[in-house]
């Protein structure tokens, strides 16, 4: 057998062995029915790992480096490098796999391209690749052969379609990390183009407002990872800090407090990546901290003056993260303690601004409890003493006389407290 010869024309030719197992596909494909499908027994020597699947491009851009999809024998070290990644990934479900696969068989059938890109099925081509290692012994790969390529954008876009669909599915499904969903989408919708945005979110079973979230966020974590000086796709960084979830509460609030950008926008967008940093450096719950950014300084009268007063000092912080760039958590945790001095200030004026809010915002509640106290003894008045529907009719006279009372000790506490704001006047 040639290795590079189409698992098409192989299975023509009869070299490759039917399980006997008739699999349904999840979608309909144009011009590809059930009949034609079948579960082929593949040598793991005629396939690859698919670079254009979202966990797998994410894993890559951790190498800073290029990589050519390519079988064993054209360039065993692309094989070779994504399987370890997805060794490493997570070594305890791998392991499950290769014990499950070794103790009863392949369970679940793969997908692959008629050139031998494995579409579905690389935890299980992983654990294969393994035993036939560990072993010294055969291990064929059991999958459906699609007669498609990537070289065609319009097959791409079916391949895409099957791949969100059996990703909600079968035996070993784990949930798409959030960075690695996001960047699929935006790869998917927006660089590539394969789908709209309305596809992506029916194929996905994703409501529409995520996907066009989704999207928002990416471009954010790029300029994210831009004002840090790193890679703007090295989105492994978001991952390994774990501040995926503020960013994405961040990009919301800013795309519905700024819907047609501008230069507040810019300013409070660089803010927010400072704060953000600052969150990081200090640890705690950075989704809350972020929505009480929202609340008391961004969405409030305060924010220009607050973007105003600490812009120099993120001017100092850029300055140090342009003189230390950064290609990990680890460096980013390092550049961080070199602009201690930095960080601090900003959050101190962060936290004044804060304090000077919630004091506003207790006054104002103060004068609104006031305010409600007069109302409701206007309504009295207007009422002859009574608000609503009531009738005297309706009250015994110890009521009447507990309301009197009330109301004269309204009036002694009344004649007390405009003496005591006399004096402040």
């Amino acid at each position: 057998m040639n290795n590079n010869s189409s698992l098409i024309d192989l299975v023509e030719s009869g070299q490759l062995i039917k399980t006997g197992a008739k699999p349904k596909l999840p979608i309909q494909i144009p011009n590809i029915t059930d009949g034609m499908l079948n579960v082929y027994r593949v040598p793991l020597e005629y396939l690859y790992y698919n670079n254009e699947n979202g966990r797998i491009a994410s894993a890559i851009s951790r190498q800073d480096i290029r990589l050519t999809a390519a079988k064993d024998n054209e360039n065993p070290e692309y094989n070779q490098l994504i399987e370890k990644m997805i060794v490493e990934d997570n070594p305890s479900k791998l392991k499950q796999t290769q014990k499950s696969i070794r103790d009863s068989g392949q369970k679940v059938f793969g997908y692959v391209l008629a050139d031998g890109r494995v579409i579905d099925g690389n935890r299980r081509y992983t654990a294969l690749r393994k035993l036939a290692k560990e072993t010294g012994e055969t291990y064929l790969f059991e999958a459906v052969i699609l007669p498609f390529t990537y070289e065609s954008k319009t097959e791409r876009t079916e391949i895409k379609k099957l791949e969100l669909a059996i990703q909600m599915g079968t035996e070993e499904r784990q949930s798409y990390d959030p960075v690695d969903l996001s960047v699929d989408i935006y790869q998917t919708v927006v660089i590539d183009k394969l789908m709209t945005e309305n596809d992506y979110a029916k194929e996905a079973n994703i409501k529409h407002k995520e996907i066009k979230d989704r999207i928002a966020t990416v471009e954010l974590m790029s300029e994210f990872l831009e004002f840090i000086n790193a890679s703007k796709n090295a989105y492994y960084i978001i991952k390994d800090t774990k501040l995926y979830n503020p960013l994405y509460e961040i990009a919301k609030k800013l795309k519905s407090q700024f819907p047609k950008k501008g230069p507040m926008y810019e300013q409070s967008k660089i803010s927010s990546f400072a704060l953000l940093t600052k969150m990081f450096a200090t640890g705690g719950d950075t989704v809350r901290e972020a929505r009480d950014y929202f609340k008391d300084v961004l969405t409030t009268s305060a924010n220009k003056d607050f973007n105003d007063v600490i812009e120099d000092t993120i001017d100092d912080l850029r300055d140090i993260f342009q003189e230390n760039p950064i290609s990990s958590a680890t460096e980013f945790r390092r550049v961080i303690e070199v602009a201690s001095p930095e960080i601090r200030q900003i959050n101190e004026e962060y936290v004044r601004t804060r304090n000077r809010q919630n004091r506003g915002k207790n006054i104002d509640s103060f004068i609104n409890d006031i305010k409600e106290t007069l109302n409701s003894l206007k309504d009295m008045q207007k009422g002859d003493g009574l608000s609503g529907n009531l009738n005297f009719n309706n009250f015994s006279k110890d009521q009447i006389n507990e309301i009197r009372e009330y109301l004269i000790q309204i009036n002694l506490i009344s004649k007390e407290l405009i003496e005591i704001y006399d004096d402040e006047i």
